[in-house]
């Protein structure tokens, strides 16, 4: 495997393999690009195509990378991915009924290369786990070792649609450090960068959190993550110096209203485990006060929008699941208790 530069902090990326191979082609040519080279990059195969394996093949020239295959959520595979790094006692860590981690497999064997000797490096000194299609600007692992260095835990970047616009305007341009009501707006999930020491201190993602699971709940992992962190005395600072481009799926008015419904359920979970009653209570009225503005104003498929996000909101609040719209490809059952 290609060696990285060890000038600075050994930045590693776990990033998670679950549709075509466009996005993951893209995301590794922009690790490939960084000022600051990635020390290791693990990605957690959820498929069970050939896509990935190839496409990681293809850059393993260039990059310190190797595949794993993962079975379940989004959240196992990047716990699977931190195992694979040595910050993640898996055996610790009861997988749910039926979902076990498969072998490791390196980028050569998947192209049937023989026998493959390489070893991952050293445990690295932070971690990034991009959202399925994202890239990142060719400096943004280096500022993102900068601001780390000025004194913080955890570092999130500013999150841009691939024309540079950002994609989350309330985040602004200035620098600030993030709280248990921030993290919301200024910390996208694939744009935050953890200490070794964070994760360490904090544990991996909980896997009855996020998409692609047996749970109800299809978000809020990485949010989540941060809380934890935040309770126990961490520092997360917001830096818009680094730059995440990411390309939002193409979804018809359907397939959008169930997504709402669907994510709204995790962040209302994650407000259940975090917050009291108020805090809960103003996250469930304040889409249902959009969806009245929005039908005030005629736009209907807002509307219907919105009112999927109050709703979904209210189910992982109080856990009561209502019928609701299935998000494609997946079953939703109750997780376990």
């Amino acid at each position: 495997m290609p060696s990285a530069s060890r000038t600075g902090p050994r930045v590693a990326v776990v990033a998670t393999a679950s549709g075509g191979p466009a996005p993951l082609a893209r995301l590794l040519e922009s690790l490939a690009a960084q000022s600051a080279p990635p020390a290791a990059v693990v990605v957690a195969d959820r498929t069970a195509g050939p896509d990935a394996a190839a496409v990681v093949a293809e850059h393993a020239g260039r990059l310190p990378v190797r595949r794993i295959a993962s079975a379940g959520s989004v959240s196992a595979a990047r716990n699977d991915g931190l195992a694979e790094l040595g910050l993640y006692d898996r055996s610790a860590h009861a997988r749910p009924s039926g979902i076990r981690v498969l072998e490791s497999i390196l980028a050569a064997e998947a192209r049937g290369g023989g026998t493959a000797t390489a070893t991952l490096p050293e445990t690295p000194d932070l971690l990034v786990f991009p959202d399925e299609g994202a890239w990142y600007a060719e400096d943004a692992f280096a500022l993102a070792a900068d601001a780390v260095a000025r004194g913080c835990d955890a570092v999130s970047g500013r999150l841009l649609d691939p024309a540079g616009t950002p994609v989350r305007p309330a985040a602004g341009p200035d620098r600030r450090p993030l709280d248990a009501r921030t993290v919301w707006t200024h910390a996208p999930g694939g744009a935050c960068f953890f200490t070794a020491g964070y994760l360490r201190a904090v544990g991996g993602f909980d896997e009855n959190l996020g998409p692609g699971g047996r749970s109800p709940w299809h978000s809020g992992a990485g949010t989540d993550l941060l809380l934890r962190g935040l309770r126990r005395g961490a520092t997360v600072v917001y830096d818009p110096r680094v730059r995440v481009h990411e390309r939002p799926a193409a979804l018809d008015e359907a397939a959008l209203r169930a997504e709402a419904r669907h994510a709204a359920r995790g962040t209302g979970r994650v407000h259940r485990r975090h917050y009291g009653g108020y805090a809960c209570t103003r996250a469930i009225v304040r889409p249902l006060g959009t969806a009245l503005l929005a039908a005030a104003r005629g736009r209907w498929s807002e509307t219907a929008r919105h009112l999927h996000e109050a709703v979904g909101r209210a189910e992982g609040v109080y856990d009561v699941l209502l019928p609701a719209p299935a998000p494609p490809g997946a079953a939703v059952t109750r997780p376990a208790r």
